[in-house]
């Protein structure tokens, strides 16, 4: 399989271009249970709900929710979009009030953050009956999951224009003060239209503003993917560094194509030895690993930092080149010129 992945102004080739790639063939026809339960409550007459929305396959079934592809037939050209029932398994009623409270806050948060190109837009949120439903836009494309595999990784330039786009996303959010709680490769989308990479499935987002927190419930319960979610949000103490923490996890997936318990750790340190047969620079590789840290305190704090790092990393990558360059130019030229001795001049500027 060949994949290309352009960003930016950049083409990286690899082994069939993206823009041949057609997304696995939906199912025609909606499981059994949820055509059922869709049924009873009279949500759906030959499948169309509230009178706007043809509903034309299930996308994904959790214990809280369910996930369609539809069509607006009220707009012209009946664009797709995806619809997200708020649907609980359980019956357990104080269970079933907080996760009804996290939806609205899904709702709530995406009508917030408005347009961004890291985030899909809000395009509807309305009650059939007792069932709530939120409206997203449609990201057609492939998750990141599924891209990877283990004869294809990313590579160092497709993965560091994937962590500027995101962290772009993540300082978004977070000045929101919302946090992700569930950054992971399957919750990422590469767009197939436009080649950017979508962060989806706010179900666990967590508004940390003090007004919220002060409000919070003493029996709330921690959200998070194992071995994606630091230790700090497993415990139910998320911070912004934990999405941090997130993202620097699914760096290593992409660039290994190993989830976080297939990696093996140094039994002294606990540290994952992650970067063993992984060709990127040593300056990539301590970004990482910082975004990765256990302790807090040791951890990137913002997305901002983060992008900082990179941006220096970058910075020093291209006075590295131009000095490397000037010392070739004035050793054919037999120049006296302090750029006679590059590895001088790199010491001083700190980026030997």
């Amino acid at each position: 399989m060949r994949i290309d992945i352009v960003m930016s102004d950049a083409v990286t080739t690899k082994s069939a271009p993206l823009a041949n790639f057609t997304p696995e063939v939906l199912p025609s026809q909606l499981d059994n249970y949820s055509m059922i339960h869709l049924e009873k409550c009279g949500e759906i007459e030959d499948r169309s709900l509230a009178k706007r929305y043809l509903i034309q396959s299930l996308l994904s079934r959790g214990g809280f929710g369910i996930t369609f592809l539809a069509r607006n037939i009220y707009l012209p050209g009946h664009p797709p979009c995806v619809i997200k029932q708020f649907a609980p398994r359980c019956t357990d009623p104080e269970l079933i009030e907080i996760a009804r409270k996290q939806f609205e806050l899904e709702a709530l948060s995406l009508s917030r953050f408005g347009s961004h190109a890291q985030i899909p837009a809000l395009l509807d949120y309305f009650s059939v009956g007792a069932n709530c439903y939120l409206v997203e836009e449609h990201i057609p494309g492939i998750v990141l999951s599924q891209l990877v595999t283990e004869d294809r990784q990313f590579t160092e330039v497709e993965i560091e224009k994937f962590l500027i786009q995101m962290l772009g996303g993540l300082e978004y959010i977070h000045s929101h003060h919302l946090i992700h709680r569930d950054i992971k490769p399957q919750n990422i989308i590469l767009c197939q239209t436009d080649l950017r990479f979508v962060l989806v499935d706010f179900g666990a987002v967590k508004d940390l503003s003090p007004a919220m927190m002060a409000k919070q419930s003493e029996d709330s319960r921690a959200i998070g993917t194992p071995g994606f979610a630091p230790p700090e949000q497993l415990a139910n103490r998320p911070v912004y560094a934990s999405d941090i923490y997130a993202l620097g996890m699914t760096c290593i997936y992409l660039l290994t194509g190993k989830e976080p318990d297939e990696i093996p750790t140094d039994p002294r340190t606990c540290e994952l030895l992650w970067t063993e047969d992984v060709e990127i620079s040593v300056g990539l590789i301590e970004i990482i690993d910082k975004m990765i840290q256990i302790t807090l305190v040791d951890r990137y704090q913002s997305a901002t930092q983060v992008l900082t790092a990179l941006n220096n990393r970058s910075i020093r990558a291209k006075l590295r080149a131009y000095l490397d360059q000037k010392h070739a130019v004035a050793k054919s030229e037999n120049s006296g010129s302090l750029c006679q001795y590059p590895a001088v001049v790199h010491w001083a500027l700190g980026i030997a």
